[in-house]
């Protein structure tokens, strides 16, 4: 066989117009989708990923297989219980409830301050718990975070100071010298995460009159990594008759 003769009569073949017309048209739109770097599918495609991205690093929890939402950290809410064994749960979904505190406290107390007395006190203390985390920040919807501390008679005494530690309420044992005082915190606090020990706040929440809670009350719980990233998570509490529940809102 001469390949020679058969090459030669191949380049001498005439592609037909129509064949030719349809390969340079091909070749017009293969060279504009080279011109340009994204389709808008490919857009749309690059938008949710960096969307996604920007999740992650921010450190807000996404959805997991289930649709539901993991933190990277876990909240503990702790309180004392009325034989004074200290309970603790972790937050979740499922609802905590932890009894209030108001009995032990209700005819004892007595107000610095005016407009003090219409809340209803709990000893629920938060803790939150993971990895590389360096600060927490808890935010109240409604109320406020209190501590409470002891002082003397010579202290009850003066006024000035007891405003100046925001000490609005106290209390005391009768025939007793030492006096408990329920210092106010404010409605948000930032603690560093080495430190939470330090800052057992708890809880104290407007009531209407009847000690019943007007609407559901919101913690928000900031939790600031070592990198720099922060993660958030709410805490719905509502009240159950004689007591507080807390849930993963």
């Amino acid at each position: 066989m001469d390949f020679d003769k058969m090459k030669d009569a191949v380049k001498s073949i005439e592609m037909p117009e129509t064949i030719k017309s349809r390969v340079k048209k091909n070749s017009n739109l293969l060279e504009k989708e080279k011109s340009v770097p994204f389709s808008p599918k490919k857009w749309i495609s690059v938008a949710c990923a960096i969307a996604v991205l920007l999740l992650i690093i921010i450190g807000f929890p996404l959805p997991d297989r289930n649709g539901n939402i993991a933190s990277n950290f876990t909240i503990t809410a702790y309180a004392s219980s009325v034989d004074g064994n200290q309970l603790y749960k972790n937050l979740s979904e499922e609802k905590a409830i932890f009894e209030l505190a108001t009995e032990q406290r209700m005819g004892l107390i007595t107000s610095v301050a005016d407009g003090e007395n219409n809340l209803i006190f709990t000893d629920v203390i938060l803790k939150v718990t993971g990895e590389q985390i360096e600060s927490i920040t808890y935010t109240l919807s409604e109320g406020k975070f209190i501590e409470d501390v002891i002082f003397t008679a010579k202290e009850r005494a003066d006024k000035e100071w007891l405003l100046s530690e925001k000490i609005y309420m106290m209390s005391r044992e009768p025939g007793s010298d030492v006096y408990q005082g329920i210092k106010e915190v404010g409605n948000t606090y930032t603690v560093n995460y080495n430190e939470q020990e330090k800052h057992k706040y708890t809880l104290a929440i407007p009531h209407d009159g009847n000690y019943v809670i007007d609407e559901d009350i919101v913690i928000q719980v900031i939790v600031k990594y070592t990198g720099g990233n922060m993660e958030q998570q709410n805490i719905l509490v509502t009240q159950e008759s004689d007591s507080i529940s807390l849930t993963l809102k």
